[in-house]
């Protein structure tokens, strides 16, 4: 079991080694995109230092998000009865709990500090797009925690104090982002793929569809099409 699983958090760590050049890669053509529409981003107050901040955060959070997601999908493929099965359900979902619980008050630190002057507007989004980015991860972690646990005994699950419910009230919270005025912050510094995952092949058993897309991401599709197609009315 340890062996699958270190093998994958050494290729992502390979992953990640060439991932920070190509965020500073990435930096300068999005933000030469977005002069035209600086006004309505907010991105006139984001210093050059910070928006690059931004892109290596979001793009770490995700690398994370998808190195959880991957490892539980071992530990849980590894387990070899319904009883250590559910162990493993519990801890993932006691783990992504008490994160997205840190990130909700590490949010509500941010605004505090953004209100009173602490940190700059560019800080302030900087960090917030991190967050936003982790607790998608936390979504799409608990949405396999949850598919993980519709094959498991519902006896299994109560032994190890898995409740379905509470699993999916963990995906929904964290597909919240924070709120409606936390994702956008997060969107108008990282762009619309903000925390979507880096995984072009999902770990069975995982919330992805195939194409890497989150609840949260079908919720922002679905925003977007219908101000398209206002917009082409």
């Amino acid at each position: 079991m340890n062996r699958p699983t270190s093998i994958t958090l050494v290729a992502v760590l390979l992953v990640a080694a060439v991932a920070v050049p190509l965020a500073a890669a990435t930096v300068a053509p999005n933000g030469g995109a977005q002069d035209g529409t600086a006004d309505e981003a907010g991105n006139d107050s984001i210093a050059p230092g910070e928006q690059f901040a931004a892109a290596v955060g979001v793009q770490n959070a995700e690398l994370e998000g998808d190195v959880s997601e991957r490892a539980f999908g071992v530990r849980f493929a590894s387990a070899e009865t319904n009883e250590t099965k559910a162990a493993v359900i519990a801890t993932e979902v006691n783990e992504s709990r008490q994160r997205l619980a840190e990130l909700e008050d590490r949010l509500a630190t941010l605004n505090e500090s953004r209100e009173t002057g602490e940190i700059s507007e560019g800080r302030y989004r900087a960090e917030v797009a991190t967050a936003v980015a982790e607790m998608r991860g936390i979504e799409r972690r608990a949405a396999a925690a949850e598919t993980a646990a519709s094959e498991v005994p519902d006896r299994a699950l109560a032994d190890s104090g898995v409740d379905a419910e509470a699993i999916r009230t963990l995906r929904d919270r964290a597909g919240e982002l924070g709120g409606p005025e936390t994702a956008e912050t997060a969107r108008s510094i990282a762009g619309d793929d903000v925390g979507r995952s880096t995984n072009a092949d999902p770990t069975p058993g995982g919330s992805n569809d195939g194409n890497g897309e989150s609840q949260s991401d079908e919720r922002a599709d679905g925003n977007a099409g219908t101000d398209g197609a206002a917009s082409d009315g």
